[in-house]
């Protein structure tokens, strides 16, 4: 038996080599659709197959928070609430808190100074989650104590972008925003903890790091419930059920008065928790995107196979007096079958090794040329020699092998000796069968041609309503830049007199035409639940609106119509009444039948001020294009950048003449 396979390898093998122009034409095209799946699957091999980088997954959840009791909403609570969970809750062998992107400044010996992203986590999350360093330790409960030195890991990356070697990084001393630390270890490479959105250069211990975060420094210490940017991963005891696990958390928040109103906080209601398994967590949001994308490079596929069989078809149709004589001497037909398959299978392969090149450019093209904003693990995703990417090459290249070699490997496997060997046998072959193989190839070429053109089709027409959507600005010559200057060691009070020096000073600059402060068009905003004066609240019920804090100047330096009212004012300060501006969205959803001019809004901000609408501007797109905004309200910037030190960035904005891109 194995000495036919190799007797059929080794012909197919020469036949191939003579055929020179027919092995380049079917490689290529089999490469091309072997090369394609082989990328795409690299990056899904991350997000839906990939074990996460934890020990026994099963055992991982991940606490979120919901309105409700039994719904799921945001994955984030409150340092709070995390403490009296640790505390309280024995269902769980461990319970981590973290928040693994904050931004921070880095810089060492041999570094210079750099922006990344950095991870902040108790001292137990390596240990939770079952993850050892790659070189080095992991952070541990004893670093994470007051008055321990301060200890640093080193994500893989940035390790082999910073340091020559593993020994000249570990003991080497950072400065991450002012404070030495010294790095211990370095995670493995890869490693992001268990979500797939961010990928951390830097971990430290959670105590350490609530001293150099501006924001945390100051916002811990209040107690909160409404701070919640912590992410909070448990472990189940051996024995114990996610089920009894969600009850016990439930008993523990109905004890904190879980779904109540928090009288300090503004009537804002205590979350109830809901756990998640990490695994669904981790993939639930990338599953379907994951999914979409294998089929369409599937259907590439398939075109490829049928292009190639029909190469073959045609092919093996000049070959058919030889398979007619091997037939005719006594050759049985399942031989004939293999001939055709080792002949494909030797394609394929060549196709395979190709595509794996061709799939490796690919990859290095993409993750160089794709945009940040693009919301997949790419610098994450799998080598392609990685072992489950090439065992996937090796099933696809022989899908691709039976593929091509079914439809000549059938029809003539059943050719007749006797027509075979006839001088007209194929000219009768190919007019006496009404629905022949190439017939099934053409259909089959068509239907999958059609799904991609109809694909294809669908998004052309959602790009091109994307173009159509009114924006409601004008983004023509605007430019904008973002500063921390909390994180550059301003107190709050003195961030926002910066402010407006910076605000004077761009708007000195020749070329400047107007200039403001606020969040960029199309940026998120953030939210927070106020009273609406006459929108038909419950008492003590509150509504999340969706803000911006913006400067005098703002909606005519990114072109926003002001409808009715007035714009804020240099006199509207933090000593006068507050005021606000909101869209014509907003105004239409909460006072539909009376003017908005005029009315309040109370319990706005950390110390619940009461603030008055004057104005009335046009709707912009938000966030999501695709999604009419529900309306958004604008503060005046200088009466509203304390009340909201969650986001201490300041932004500057400016239209000026010329190419904005210069």
């Amino acid at each position: 038996m194995l000495e036919n396979i190799f007797q059929d390898l080794r012909y197919s093998a020469r036949t191939l080599r003579k055929n020179s122009a027919f092995t380049v034409i079917a490689t290529f095209i089999l490469a091309l659709g072997i090369g394609a799946n082989t990328a795409i699957f690299s990056i899904v091999d991350v997000l839906l197959f990939r074990p996460l980088p934890v020990s026994k997954a099963k055992e991982l959840v991940r606490v979120f928070n919901g309105k409700t009791r039994g719904t799921v909403g945001a994955p984030y609570i409150s340092y709070p609430a995390f403490l009296a969970y640790r505390r309280d809750a024995n269902a769980f062998s461990g319970l981590a808190a973290y928040i693994d992107r904050f931004p921070a400044n880095v810089s060492a010996t041999r570094i210079a100074a750099q922006r990344v992203d950095a991870g902040m986590v108790t001292g137990n999350y390596f240990q939770v989650l079952g993850t050892k360093a790659a070189f080095g330790r992991t952070l541990t409960t004893e670093d994470d104590q007051a008055g321990a030195p301060p200890a640093a890991m080193l994500g893989y990356n940035f390790f082999r972008r910073s340091f020559p070697s593993a020994s000249d990084a570990l003991g080497s001393q950072i400065l991450l925003d002012g404070q030495w630390f010294t790095v211990v270890g370095i995670t493995p490479a890869g490693f992001g903890g268990v979500s797939f959105e961010n990928l951390p250069e830097v971990w430290l211990p959670m105590t350490h790091a609530l001293q150099i975060d501006p924001l945390l420094k100051s916002q811990i210490p209040l107690g909160h419930e409404s701070f919640a940017p912590f992410s909070v991963i448990g472990r189940l005891k051996p024995g114990v059920n996610i089920m009894q696990a969600q009850a016990q958390l439930e008993a523990l928040a109905a004890q904190r008065g879980a779904g109540k109103p928090i009288p300090a906080e503004g009537g804002l209601l205590r979350p109830w928790p809901a756990l998640v398994p990490v695994t669904t967590a981790a993939r639930q949001s990338n599953a379907q995107f994951s999914f979409l994308l294998l089929g369409i490079v599937a259907l590439v596929l398939l075109i490829a196979c049928a292009d190639v069989a029909g190469l073959m078809l045609a092919r093996s149709q000049t070959r058919q007096k030889e398979i007619a004589v091997r037939i005719a001497l006594g050759g049985p037909r399942y031989r004939i079958m293999a001939l055709h398959l080792a002949e494909a299978l030797l394609v394929s392969g060549m196709g395979a090794i190709v595509g794996c090149l061709l799939a490796a450019w690919g990859m290095k093209l993409i993750v160089h040329t794709a945009p940040q904003t693009l919301d997949l693990p790419l610098d994450r995703a799998s080598s392609i020699l990685d072992l489950r990417v090439l065992l996937f090459t090796g099933l696809v290249a022989l899908a691709s092998a039976i593929a091509s070699a079914l439809a000549p490997a059938l029809k003539y496997s059943r050719t007749d000796a006797t027509l075979g060997i006839r001088s007209d046998s194929a000219r009768f072959t190919a007019l006496s069968q009404k629905f022949s193989a190439q017939s099934v190839l053409v259909v089959m070429q068509v239907a999958a041609s059609v799904l991609l053109l109809v694909g294809a089709g669908l998004l052309t027409r959602t790009l091109w309503h994307a173009s159509q959507i009114r924006l409601g600005f004008n983004p023509e010559h605007t430019v904008f830049a973002s500063t921390d200057p909390i994180r550059q060691g301003y107190d709050k009070n003195a961030a926002a007199l910066l402010s407006g020096s910076l605000l004077d000073a761009l708007r000195a600059q020749p070329g400047v035409e107007s200039a403001a402060l606020g969040v960029p068009p199309l940026q998120p905003n953030l939210s927070t639940q106020v009273n609406i004066e006459g929108s038909g609240q419950k008492d003590g019920e509150r509504t999340d609106i969706e803000l911006a804090r913006v400067s005098p100047g703002y909606f005519a330096t990114v072109g926003i119509p002001l409808l009715r009212g007035r714009d804020f004012q240099q006199s509207d300060t933090a000593a006068t009444q507050g005021v606000a501006i909101v869209t014509e969205a907003f105004a239409r959803k909460h006072w539909p039948n009376e003017s908005a001019l005029g009315k309040h809004m109370d319990g706005v901000g950390i110390h619940d001020q009461t603030f008055e609408v004057v104005g009335i501007v046009g709707n912009s797109a938000g966030y999501d294009v695709r999604h009419e905004s529900a309306g958004v309200v604008y503060f005046h910037f200088d009466q509203s950048y304390l009340m909201f030190p969650w986001q201490p960035d300041i932004t500057l904005l400016a239209r000026g003449q010329g190419d904005s891109g210069c």
